[in-house]
């Protein structure tokens, strides 16, 4: 059995899914356009979570379908409350197949392998969900760059927490180094930096942090003091209006098509 989400799909996982969908969006943007099949039919999101990459597919790519998958029932609810033309949602287990919609031209994971515990086998069963010359498109952390005791300190334990469930939050090298899954040829496999505003990554680790710090793994690891102190951190990096610290992502993009 799969381990649950650590992040949680409440009203703060949403709320923290919108900011890292805002953070994002220029570099998700350009990489799929980059990287856009001549016919883009049908356009699939894996772990929508609420629909924000799915919106952003449906616009950047001017896909004739864009359906997002998700296996929680609360944010394929949400994501149905704003539906484009073309769009759709269904609840459905991305490490699942046959998917509830027909072979796609184009499939896009965006921080979603890093919570699976079999990567390879994973990218072998989606490659049966893609049109010949689809192309499966994947954004991944690779590192992530501070210079900020908090954040360090912060990344340090969701990357234990994470390791708990046989995840890995800095699962970028561990895809560049796999080989091509069967049915696949990789076209590319390169890191973008992208720097994101302290404030922003403080309130994306503090909305996560309000679910993953009651993990039985972080109870019985991290003193009590220490977890409110890094909370009161988070908050006050969260309200500074002038401040030194820098936190930069190393996103591994990496293209693949079916033979």
């Amino acid at each position: 059995m799969a381990a649950p989400y650590l992040f949680g799909d409440t009203d703060l996982a949403a709320r923290r899914l919108r900011l890292l969908a805002e953070v994002y969006a220029g570099a998700t943007r350009t990489f799929v356009q980059d990287w856009r099949t001549r016919q883009s039919g049908l356009v699939v999101d894996l772990g929508c979570g609420p629909g924000y990459s799915t919106r952003l597919l449906a616009e950047a790519l001017h896909s004739e379908h864009t359906v997002g998958l998700d296996k929680s029932a609360p944010f394929i609810a949400l994501a149905q409350q704003e539906l484009l033309a073309g769009m759709a949602f269904h609840c459905h287990d991305v490490e699942r197949v046959p998917f509830p919609v027909p072979a796609a031209d184009v499939l896009f994971c965006r921080l979603l392998l890093t919570h699976l515990v079999q990567p390879q086998a994973t990218l072998c069963r989606w490659a049966t969900q893609l049109q010949p010359r689809g192309r499966l498109l994947i954004q991944e952390v690779e590192w992530i760059q501070t210079n900020s005791a908090t954040f360090t300190t912060y990344l340090q334990m969701q990357q234990a927490t994470l390791a708990q469930q046989a995840h890995c939050l800095y699962i970028g090298p561990t895809l560049d180094a796999m080989p091509d899954p069967d049915l696949l040829r990789r076209r590319l496999s390169h890191v973008q930096r992208v720097p994101v505003a302290p404030t922003q990554a403080a309130t994306m680790f503090w909305l996560n942090f309000q679910t993953w710090k009651h993990h039985p793994h972080v109870q019985s690891q991290y003193a009590a003091t220490l977890l409110t102190s890094l909370e009161d951190d988070l908050r006050q990096l969260i309200d500074a209006t002038r401040s030194e610290v820098e936190i930069v992502w190393g996103l591994r993009q990496l293209v693949y098509e079916r033979l």
